[in-house]
Order: structure tokens, then sequence, then C-alpha cells
């Protein structure tokens, strides 16, 4: 698939952003991480380092991609010198000179650090937290492909759901949602499907098992699609025949607390402000359950980034960030309610990503 003339641009102005970083300190930047690779060069190698100056843009990798990688990288526009098999630290070390080196080494082995010390003269300095807050500011290519992640998830729900029978197990439905997702487009689930059934449904956490889902009468899916290697996250809780008076009470007091906490969103909130809105409208009900995580997190190639939102955090929202919102109460033994959905912080709110319906009884149809 080709990339278009504005997706080019962006991978310009990530790579600038950087150089430019690198320049007031006359400094370098290593990458070994994915994530960050693909974020810069377009780049889906399992396998590189990115060493980057105010000079120049060097993928290193193996030749398992020696046809992959130039290809990739022509397609998204950057001026990328690829070097194919090489010894990447020994070349970034006479590149580096004696200038520091801005390492994002959060998933550099200990023994690649080790190395990249003995080589280069300057200092290693981490990187990793300001990735994380380049990467957080989503544009304009990235929020579109998060949106069709998001519309994706919705519709394979929806498919999977329609199939519902008697003898379906959660396990069986957890797979008919990730095959509906790859129909739709998806590369594949951004990450294992949560399905689960009532009592299982008080795990946050749930793995899908062999329970048949219509022997209970509530139901929790947690799920999301990866479209172009971004991710989307939904959670709903699903009525699948009456409910008791406490299930009712309970579902409805967590749906008003994400949407009093989703109401707050807006540039310059801190993100603990929406964790301590969700948590204070659940202390305020009788439903005897227990908020056991935090409040949301932010989500783009990677299903949990930054921002953090939790009672300890000090990451301040923005406008371009998507995070999610999804508090939970969990009965040990009973059931749990979750509710959650992906946001697009905008200039003076936020903009629903997820629209998939929201029951809190049951209805005449599940689809």
């Amino acid at each position: 698939m080709m990339t278009n003339e504005h997706e080019v641009t962006f991978h310009s102005q990530r790579i600038a952003r950087v150089s430019d970083w690198c320049a007031e300190s006359d400094a370098c930047f290593i990458a070994l991480d994915s994530f960050v690779i693909k974020w810069l060069t377009g780049f889906t190698g399992s396998n590189g380092v990115i060493y980057l100056d105010t000079n120049c843009l060097v993928l290193f990798t193996d030749s398992r991609y020696a046809e992959q990688a130039p290809v990739e990288i022509a397609r998204h526009g950057v001026n990328v010198k690829c070097v194919i098999g090489s010894d990447p630290f020994n070349e970034i070390a006479e590149l580096s000179g004696k200038r520091n080196i801005y390492l994002d080494g959060e998933k550099c082995s200990w023994s690649a650090k080790e190395k990249i010390e003995r080589l280069v003269k300057g200092e290693i300095i981490d990187a990793h937290e300001f990735c994380l807050k380049l990467r957080c500011i989503k544009d304009e290519s990235e929020i579109e492909k998060i949106r069709t992640a998001a519309e994706i998830t919705c519709m394979a729900l929806d498919k999977a759901l329609d199939e519902l029978n008697e003898e379906t197990t959660e396990r069986e439905l957890a797979r008919g949602i990730e095959y509906f997702m790859t129909q739709h487009g998806a590369l594949n689930a951004a990450y294992p499907p949560i399905v689960a059934a009532g009592k299982n449904s008080a795990l946050p956490h749930a793995r899908p098992s062999n329970q048949r889902i219509l022997d209970t009468n509530l139901l929790l899916v947690d799920v999301g699609a990866n479209f172009e290697g971004y991710c989307s996250d939904m959670t709903r809780m699903i009525p699948l025949s009456k409910l008791s008076k406490e299930q009712e009470y309970a579902s409805q007091l967590v749906l008003d607390s994400q949407t009093k906490a989703i109401e707050a969103i807006r540039p310059g909130i801190e993100a603990k402000e929406i964790d301590a809105i969700c948590r204070d409208a659940l202390l305020d009900g009788k439903h005897g359950g227990k908020f056991l995580h935090g409040t949301g997190h932010g989500v783009g190639l990677e299903i949990h980034e930054y921002p953090r939102i939790n009672s300890k955090s000090d990451d301040i929202l923005q406008e371009g960030m998507i995070i999610t919102v999804e508090p939970g109460i969990y009965l040990e033994g009973s059931y749990g309610i979750r509710w959650e959905d992906l946001l697009l912080v905008t200039d003076s709110g936020s903009e629903y990503l997820t629209n998939y319906r929201k029951h809190t009884q049951v209805s005449d149809s599940l689809g």
C-alpha cells in the first residue's frame, strides 16, 4: 500500500523534532525499540538500530530485511541510509565521535547497553521519557489509523455477537472477534481479547475459557484491533439476560463515573484528576466491589503508552493525545463491570473514537 504525501510529511516532521533536540546539545540519538524505529522511518522489521544526528539518519538491520527495509523507508519518504549486516555499535561509535548519546534504552538489552557504553566516547543519557512524550501527541495520519482501528473493533464485535448461540464459549467468541477484525482490514487484534462471562468478569484480565457464554447473564468484552500498526481499545459490559438490581446498579454506577471523567477531559488537566473523578464516583456507591486498576492510558503504536492515568501520575493531558478511560469494579467470585472508551483529546474537550452502544440492562437484541 502506498503512503500518501501527508504521511511522508509527518515522518519527516518526526525526524526533524528528534534532530532539533540533538542539535540543542550537539548530541546523537540511538533507538533499538522497534516501535520508535517504525514511528520515525516506517520500517516494520523486528530487528533494527537507529542512529540519528543533525547530519544523518542510519538504520542498521540484518540480511532478512535487505529488500524490505529500503522499500519501506522509500515508501515513507525519509532520508535514511540503510546498512545491512554490519555491527551497528562499532559504526555508531565512529559516527558519534566524542558527542553524548541520547539512548532510548527501555527495550535495550543489558549486553547491548554495556557494549554501547564501552565503545562510544560520549556520555549515555536516557531518552526514553523524551520518546514517550514525542509519540503521545498524535498527528493526523496516526489519528486516522487509530480511528479506523476503533471502527473495525466495533464492526468485528457486532459480527461475532451476531453468531452467538447457546453453545458458544468464551474462547470461541474471542476467536470470532479476531477473525472478523482481519475480515474488516485489521492486521490482527491489538492484544488477546478478554471475553469473560458471569463470574469470570470479576477477573480484570480474565483469559477466555470454555465457559458457555449464555449460561450466564452478563458478558464483559475487552477488545481492540490493530490497523496498519496502530491500536484501538474498548470494553463493553453486555447483559445477556435480565440483570439483578445490584448488577444493574453497579453497571450504571461505573458508566456514570466514566461519563463524569470523560466530561472533564481537556488540555492542561492532570491525568490523576481524571482518575480521581472516577474513583470518587465509585466510592459513593454501595456495590461492594473494588476498583483494582488505573483509570486509563495512552494508545498508539502500542496498546499502553504515555500518558498514564492513575492516582500517582504526574502527566498532563494535551491536545492530540489518544487515551482510554476505563473505570471498573470487581466483586470476587461474583461479577465485574468495566466500561472503556478510546478518546481523542481536542482543543476544548474530547472526541469518542469508540462509538459502540452501551446497555446497562438486557435489550431485545445483542447485535
